[in-house]
């Protein structure tokens, strides 16, 4: 539970880095949200996948 905070943080750079890389191509809304939904996923993953860990995300029951 410690690095719940910091990985949270994690994925949101992820996503910010998503949302200017469309900055410089002018996309319109629908384009910035995809991007900054598909860079924090895969970011999030990517950093799931080389640290080995179980992601965070709980099913619910």
């Amino acid at each position: 539970m410690l690095l719940y905070y910091p990985d949270l943080i994690g994925v949101a750079v992820f996503a910010a880095s998503g949302v200017l890389a469309t900055r410089d191509r002018n996309l319109d809304i629908f384009g910035v949200v995809i991007m900054g939904a598909m860079t924090g996923v895969m970011g999030g993953m990517l950093r799931d996948v080389i640290t080995a860990r179980v992601p965070l995300v709980q099913p619910y029951s």
